[in-house]
C-alpha cells in the first residue's frame, strides 16, 4: 500500500473536522517529518493539536526525522515544512498531502503525486467512507482554513452536491 507525507495544514484541516484517521484510511501509512511535527505542535494547547500528538501517540501517525534537500538541486522558496515534506517524499518515492499552490508546484516538477484536503475528501466521499461533503467545506472555510471558491465549487459538483 502506498505511503503519504503529510504537510501542516492538511493535518491540522482533517484534526479540525474530526476526520484525522482518513488520510490513514485511504492511504495505510501515513507519515510527517519532524519539522511538520513541530509546526503542528507550535499551539499545543489547541484541539487540532491534541488531536495530531494523540494520532502519533496512537501510531496512527508517524513522524519521521527530516531529510536534508537534495544538494545537487536548487533549493525551492517554501517554508521549512513543505521543503521537509517534499524532501522526505522524493526520499521515499511517497504521495505528498499538501494544499499550499507552490509546494504543489514543486511536488509535480520532482514527478511526485500530490493530493490536498479537498481530493482526500473526494476520494472518501466516492468510496462511501463519508458523506456529503458540503458541510465539511462549510465547516473548514468557518475555522478560517482556505479552499478557494472555484475549487470548493467543482469538489461540490463532482460529488454531485452542487
Amino acid at each position: 500500500m502506498p505511503c503519504l507525507i503529510a504537510d501542516s495544514g492538511p493535518l491540522i484541516a482533517f484534526a479540525k473536522l474530526g476526520l484525522l484517521d482518513l488520510p490513514t484510511r485511504l492511504f495505510g501509512r501515513v507519515m510527517m517529518p519532524a519539522t511538520v511535527f513541530a509546526e503542528c505542535q507550535a499551539q499545543a494547547w489547541l484541539a487540532d493539536a491534541e488531536a495530531i500528538r494523540a494520532a502519533v501517540d496512537a501510531g496512527h501517525l508517524e513522524v519521521l526525522a527530516d531529510i536534508d534537500w537534495p544538494a545537487d538541486m536548487e533549493a525551492p522558496r517554501l517554508d521549512a515544512g513543505e521543503m521537509a515534506v517534499l524532501s522526505l517524499a522524493a526520499h521515499l518515492g511517497a504521495t505528498v498531502l499538501m494544499d499550499e499552490r507552490r509546494g504543489r508546484e514543486v511536488a509535480q516538477k520532482l514527478g511526485l503525486p500530490v493530493v490536498g484536503v479537498c481530493g482526500l475528501l473526494l476520494k472518501a466521499n466516492r468510496l462511501g467512507g463519508i458523506g456529503a461533503l458540503a458541510p465539511l467545506l462549510e465547516r473548514l472555510h468557518r475555522e478560517g482554513y482556505f479552499i478557494s471558491p472555484a475549487l470548493t465549487a467543482s469538489v461540490l459538483a463532482q460529488a454531485g452536491e452542487a
